[in-house]
Formats: C-alpha cells, structure tokens, sequence
C-alpha cells in the first residue's frame, strides 16, 4: 500500500500558514475617543500576545522537523523503525492529554477539535500499518495539548484573572453597549483587567486585544 504522504505535507502546510494568520496586529490604540486607555495596556497586550507568538513559532518549527523525519523514514522504507506497540499506546496517551487540556480551556475548543483530527488521522496511520507517520500526528496533537494547558494554567495563577461566564461575550471598544464590537469571546475565556468605568471593566486578552465588558458577564 502506497504511504499516505500526502497527509503529512498538507498538515504541515495548514500549520505554517495558520501561524502566518496568527501574526496578524493585535488591537491598536484608538486615536481619540472619550475614554482614554493607557497607553502601557496596549503595551502589555502586545507583550503578552508575542510570547503567546513566540511559543506556537516554536511549535511549528518542531512540527516540520517531525515531519521531515518522518518523510526520510516513509521514503527509505524504514517503517519498521517504530513498533506498533509503541504508536497505539503514544496515541492512547495523547488522547488523554488532549481531553484534560479541553476540559482547563474551554475557550480553545477548536484548536482541541484540530487537535482530535490528528489523533484520528494518527489512528488511520496505524491501521494502515504506517507507525511512524502515525507518531507525527500524535506528536503534534500533543504539543498543541501541552500548548493550552500552559495557558490555562498561567492563566489560572495570573492574578486578578477573570473569565468570560456567557457563551458569546461582546468585547467592545468602549464602556456601552453603543459601542463597537471588537471580537465576541467564548465561553470561560480568561481576561486580565486593567482598569473600570461604573460597571464596565477594560481588560486585554491573550490574542492581543483591549476592549471593554460589562462586570456582570466575568465571573
């Protein structure tokens, strides 16, 4: 049966360009407008939004050099390198990381649904009896697992750290519900407050932005 290698260009390539996509400027500060935001909150967003690029940069240097690894074993022919053994229980063992890592980020559902798509293609490499293609799939779910939980955890011991308590949370550019939506947060999204206007509290989040909610929907 032909290898599948396809599969391992493909995701590579997704990965590449997801990170690409990922650099994108966070909020700038607004010109004018009658609630000024310090200019050292866009200071730290940024911060906080280039280490956060930073360690998924790194992850994706990882990602391609497990893949050309495992290319140079497909195309020598050396599957027999990696034990079958080894590839199922590698998976069984991802799974369960990938699991805790959806259950301590709630708010990163679709990279844990990416992540899942791996583990399946890793099952598919299995079944087809290609183990160390198989072990790259795992890997990369891993890593993206051990990425979120990192995160949920700085987020957790970061104090004064709050969290979205609505499905679907408006972060807005200014104290009203008058004002521009920024982005809409999901539910359990971590949030770190700045400062407060009555019942509106201004915070940045880890993909860089600074915008305003409403007290009531942080919890």
């Amino acid at each position: 049966m032909t290898p599948r290698r396809y599969g391992l260009r493909r995701n590579v390539g997704l990965g590449v360009g997801l990170g690409l996509f990922a650099c994108a400027s966070p909020t700038p500060p607004p010109a004018e407008g009658p609630q000024i935001v310090r200019e050292e909150v866009y200071t730290r967003a940024a911060s906080g939004r280039a280490d956060q690029l930073e360690r998924e940069l790194e992850r994706l240097r990882d990602d391609l050099r497990r893949a050309e690894e495992a290319l140079v074993l497909v195309e020598s022919g050396m599957r027999g390198s990696h034990g079958r053994a080894d590839a199922v229980s590698s998976l069984a063992e991802a799974r369960i990381e990938v699991e805790r890592a959806a259950d301590d980020a709630p708010w990163r559902a679709r990279d844990m649904a990416e992540a899942r798509t791996k583990l399946d293609e890793a099952d598919l490499q299995i079944r087809e009896g290609h183990f160390g293609s198989a072990l790259f799939f795992v890997y990369r779910a891993s890593r993206m697992a051990a990425l979120v939980s990192e995160e949920a955890r700085q987020a957790r011991e970061l104090p004064g750290t709050r969290f979205v308590r609505g499905d679907r949370v408006n972060l807005r550019v200014g104290p009203s519900t008058d004002e521009e939506v920024l982005i809409v947060l999901s539910q359990g999204t971590p949030v770190f407050p700045e400062d407060s206007n009555d019942e509106w509290i201004l915070v940045r989040i880890s993909a860089g932005n600074v915008g305003w909610i409403h007290d009531s929907l942080l919890r």
